[in-house]
């Protein structure tokens, strides 16, 4: 399988070489074929999760009741290839990979297929949240200037999903009765595409000075699926050349979903917002 991330690594390398060898073609506002974003992004998380089922669960706020972190750096990259003047691809990926080892402020329950964990209240539990998200849109700019494109897009938000607990619990196999464990562990994964659709603009306020931002919506009950999905964001970078840019960006992200198999039911209220330092590249 294709590591986004080193795709996105191996894409910047190449071209700081191009850049260093050769005299890249000039290119302004709107008229790159190919873009690259690499950036650093600090984020903040609030995630609630619930794993529950026909003899019951908990929803367990993940950063106030179990200790996980509730902030991280991670990398963002961004790929984009105008294929026309109007019309472009644009392929995304985040990787949040988040653990703690901390002491439950309550007893909450997990009931999965596998059976029923009630962990401990004041209990040293280890927690583990994975998230990445693979988002690639289509984007038609229906109004372009010099110095303005508006865009509408469609597209998917890939994510895998992963959740796990650790830690000492009462666990009841189906059809067995409830037996104290003192190293219970159980690991819940949800993954799928979720379509969106949304808005873009951009903005030279000079040939070197760029202002940008979106907003994709999604809400949707399909088969196994249901749930809603909000994706904000600012940006505004400094082209010191026609190819090389710096930048500064703000993302706002909520995703409420969940996924039920028969009775049992994975879910997710997952919120993360926070600034950006990348650079850009356009040929």
């Amino acid at each position: 399988m294709i590591n986004p991330r080193g795709l996105f690594q191996t894409a910047g390398l190449a071209i700081v070489l191009l850049m260093t060898g050769a005299k890249a073609q000039a290119v302004g506002f709107g008229e790159e074929t190919v873009s690259i974003r690499l950036g650093t992004f600090l984020s903040d998380f609030d995630t609630t999760a619930t794993l529950s089922g026909p003899n019951g669960g908990t929803s367990v706020n993940l950063e106030d009741a179990l200790g996980l972190d509730d902030q991280q750096a991670t990398f963002r990259g961004e790929l984009g290839w105008r294929f026309a003047p109007r019309h472009r691809v644009v392929l995304g990926y985040y990787d949040f990979e988040r653990s703690s080892v901390g002491m439950s402020s309550s007893s909450f329950t997990v009931d999965t297929p596998e059976g029923t964990y009630v962990f401990d209240a004041n209990a040293t539990i280890t927690t583990e949240f994975d998230w990445r998200l693979i988002p690639i849109s289509y984007a038609y700019s229906f109004y372009k200037t010099d110095d303005l494109e508006l865009s509408a897009s469609v597209g998917v938000h890939w994510f895998d999903a992963t959740i796990g607990f650790t830690g000492s619990a009462t666990v009841t196999p189906p059809g067995g009765v409830p037996t104290p464990v003192a190293s219970a562990a159980e690991a819940e994964t949800a993954s799928g595409p979720l379509p969106v659709f949304g808005l873009q603009a951009g903005y030279a306020i000079t040939p070197k000075w760029v202002v940008g931002g979106h907003l994709n919506y999604f809400g949707l009950e399909y088969d196994e699926y249901s749930g809603s999905l909000v994706d904000a964001r600012l940006d505004t970078e400094y082209w010191f050349t026609d190819n090389f840019s710096v930048g500064l960006g703000y993302t706002w992200y909520n995703i409420d979903f969940a996924k039920e198999k028969g009775p049992y039911k994975v879910g997710i209220d997952y919120l993360y917002n926070g600034l950006e330092a990348f650079v850009g590249f356009r040929f």
